[in-house]
């Protein structure tokens, strides 16, 4: 019941607490780590952090130094990646411009650009890990955009969970605009910036990735524009995940070559083993299990890989 309030929680975009109220699940203890929970954009500020660091030694740039920021192109469904950047950007870390590349479902690039952040039914999309109708870490940008003016953010909020719409003022959607940019990529433009970067780069992304790699053309990063500031574009997932999308893109020649090798098609015509079935035992500790697991485990890849 819990992975499954968990799932519901994740899939429709609702707080998890909203799920377990009146429930008998009420009192218990548990959480998930979609990016409602703080600690997953706590996490990923860590890939903006050493991703900036990376890429300042590539320039040869001091770490720190502040005349050279540099811009990030994130795939953003939840807002949960862009919001782990901005805290870093607030940390001291040297980063200009948290750029948005978002698919049909588009409400982080409404407000962005017109601080319209109103509800609208998803859409599906070929880029469907970020198909998402309201980011609830929005309210998280919110609060450090308006000095974490708690009563303010907690008065918008209210707005847009009973009226679906919440329309930002002139003096805070200037605020959002400084460190903030977006753009609004079909499934066309991503299909075409994924075989772009195949072709050119031999570069194979996932869908959600070339929606940010369409996202950086779109907002003029390229590698012959010294206008401007350098820019790091944030990959979420191996593209092996997505066989349809990507054999597509590039061909199966190409998913074949470089995504399904010999190697991999062998371990892919392999049996499949049984499952384990892990049933409570009066006695048995959870470390006991745990334990059990492991140790069946480790015999399974000892004697098969």
């Amino acid at each position: 019941p819990i992975k499954e309030i968990l799932l519901s929680a994740a899939s429709n975009d609702i707080n998890t607490q909203n799920c377990v109220e009146g429930s008998d699940l009420g009192e218990r203890s548990f959480c998930g780590i979609n990016s409602y929970n703080i600690g997953r954009p706590m996490v990923q500020m860590v890939h903006f952090v050493w991703t900036y660091l990376r890429v300042a030694e590539q320039l040869n740039v001091t770490p720190g130094d502040r005349s050279c920021a540099i811009d990030f192109v994130v795939p953003t469904g939840a807002m949960g990646n862009i919001t782990g950047g901005y805290i870093a950007k607030k940390m001291g870390v040297p980063i200009g411009a948290l750029c948005a590349g978002v698919n049909i479902n588009d409400i982080t690039h409404r407000v962005f650009q017109s601080g319209e952040f109103h509800k609208k039914k998803i859409q599906k999309t070929l880029s469907d890990a970020i198909n998402i109708e309201v980011p609830y870490n929005f309210e998280r940008l919110l609060f450090y955009l308006t000095g974490e003016d708690h009563s303010l953010v907690k008065a918008c909020m209210t707005t847009m969970d009973t009226t679906k719409k919440l329309t930002l003022d002139l003096a805070l959607l200037e605020l959002l605009q400084r460190d903030f940019r977006s753009a609004r990529i079909t499934d066309d433009k991503m299909i075409l910036a994924l075989r772009s970067a195949y072709e050119e780069h031999n570069y194979v992304s996932d869908p959600h990735t070339a929606v940010a790699l369409a996202a950086a053309e779109i907002l003029g990063y390229s590698f012959d524009n010294e206008k401007r500031n350098p820019v790091a574009i944030l990959a979420t997932a191996s593209p092996c995940k997505f066989c349809d999308v990507v054999s597509g893109a590039i061909g199966e020649d190409g998913w074949n070559e470089i995504i399904f090798p010999d190697s991999a098609k062998d371990l892919d015509n392999r049996a499949e083993f049984e499952p384990f079935h892990y049933i409570y035992r009066e006695g048995v500790t959870i470390e006991e299990m745990q334990s059990e697991w492991k140790e069946n485990m480790l015999e399974i890849i000892q004697n098969n890989f």
